[in-house]
């Protein structure tokens, strides 16, 4: 019985990571229009020309999103702010180790920085949910369609971006952070 189950977790775990192959070529061939990713853009802070895209050093790519009271947030109004982007979903376990430390963070960079939390694909109600009583100090944000995903290429959660105040990437972070992490990756934007 036990080599069965052995078997099958095998064999179930090869079946993703196939399914994780196909998808991750579907999405190399299957990006948006040029005009919408790869446009150039000047730096505010010289006339470098920059490209928007999900890399260190580019603009990051502009979205417009509800929150959970119903307002829109679009990145690119955010200028002149540090920003971090999170993206997450309840179902995501590291997700939910590495909120506590974001907030911990938003409370002690709250004049000056922007963090907003990317929730991807879930429904509104299942958020709400998720988040009653944990009196979380960043916002939420609802990518329904997962259009903000596609732009910015997330094949995992969670990954978090760190913007400087002219919309450039200057950091960007895999996988769940510690709050001290979080620190070290906020002196990107201090450069």
């Amino acid at each position: 019985m036990k080599n069965k189950s052995l078997i099958f977790t095998i064999v179930a775990i090869a079946l993703i990571g196939a399914l994780i192959f196909v998808l991750n070529s579907y999405t190399k061939t299957a990006e948006p229009a040029p005009s919408k990713v790869e446009n150039q853009t000047k730096s505010n802070s010289s006339n470098e020309v920059r490209k928007v895209g999900n890399e260190i050093g580019d603009i990051a790519p502009d979205f417009t999103l509800k929150d959970l009271n119903g307002n829109t947030v679009t990145l690119s109004s955010l200028r002149g702010k540090k920003v971090i982007l999170n993206f997450w979903a309840t179902t995501c376990p590291y997700c939910k180790i590495e909120m506590p430390a974001l907030d911990k963070f938003i409370r002690a960079h709250k004049d000056d920085t922007v963090l907003l939390a990317i929730d991807l694909g879930e429904n509104e109600a299942k958020v709400r949910q998720y988040l009653e009583g944990k009196g979380y100090q960043f916002t939420v944000l609802l990518d329904s369609d997962l259009s903000t995903a596609y732009d910015y290429k997330i094949q995992f959660i969670p990954v978090s971006y760190f913007i400087d105040k002219n919309g450039v990437i200057r950091a960007i972070s895999n996988g769940a952070m510690t709050y001290d992490e979080i620190e070290e990756y906020y002196k990107a934007l201090s450069e």
